[in-house]
């Protein structure tokens, strides 16, 4: 795996922080535009309207400008999950907290369709620690605290297993629309993610299925 050059350093005043910012919406705009070999600090700071020297006081190189762009994006749902869950008293349903969920995310990966289909085909192994612990850790734990307040609708009693499972369902499925494009309409592909999670996380275990009296009288004859 390559290794990736985090940040620097984590902006903590606003002015930086908007500085940042400015940088990361650059080096999307970039990246979608010139791929990985058109990219470079000189033309990112430029585009964002800074001076070279105060992009490096943040970022050390490329690669590290493309791994704050996985971690953005690894907050950004992480932050959309959180606002999901506190929905939790205004919906009446799971089906209807998780259709608010997989619609909030589709929205999101539509909007950034582009940048989110380049980081997944040709940056994911810039993908740094941090992002990947939101997406191991945090994210399920945030979905776990989703579905213990549909406990009583759950089939399933481990929840933890639950919310791993459902994260990496609804991420895989949206990962694929947006890197393959299949002609599907949002509103089905929104609706088959939903109906594939209630059946992940709702049916019942499978029922031992009884041979038929004549069927089991015929192969004991048969043998």
């Amino acid at each position: 795996m390559k290794r990736v050059h985090t940040p620097r350093k984590t902006p903590t005043q606003a002015r930086s922080r908007m500085m940042v910012e400015a940088i990361l919406t650059a080096t999307a705009s970039i990246i979608v535009k010139y791929g990985y070999k058109g990219t470079n600090t000189n033309l990112v700071a430029q585009l964002a309207g800074v001076s070279v020297g105060s992009l490096y006081q943040y970022f050390p190189n490329k690669d590290s400008l493309i791994a704050a762009l996985h971690q953005r994006e690894a907050h950004n749902l992480a932050e959309m999950i959180r606002n999901i869950t506190e929905q939790y008293p205004k919906v009446g349903s799971l089906h209807e907290h998780l259709s608010l969920l997989v619609k909030t995310l589709l929205d999101h990966y539509r909007q950034e369709t582009q940048l989110l289909r380049v980081l997944e085909k040709n940056f994911s192994e810039l993908i740094d620690l941090p992002s990947e612990q939101l997406y191991k850790t945090e994210i399920p734990v945030l979905l776990q605290t989703m579905l213990k307040s549909w406990q009583d609708s759950l089939w399933r009693p481990n929840l933890p297993v639950a919310a791993w499972m459902t994260a990496h369902m609804i991420r895989s499925m949206l990962h694929a629309y947006v890197v393959e494009t299949p002609e599907i309409s949002p509103r089905d592909l929104e609706q088959a993610i939903v109906r594939s999670v209630m059946a992940l996380l709702c049916a019942a275990p499978e029922q031992s299925v009884s041979v038929p009296h004549d069927l089991s009288r015929h192969s004991s004859m048969a043998s």
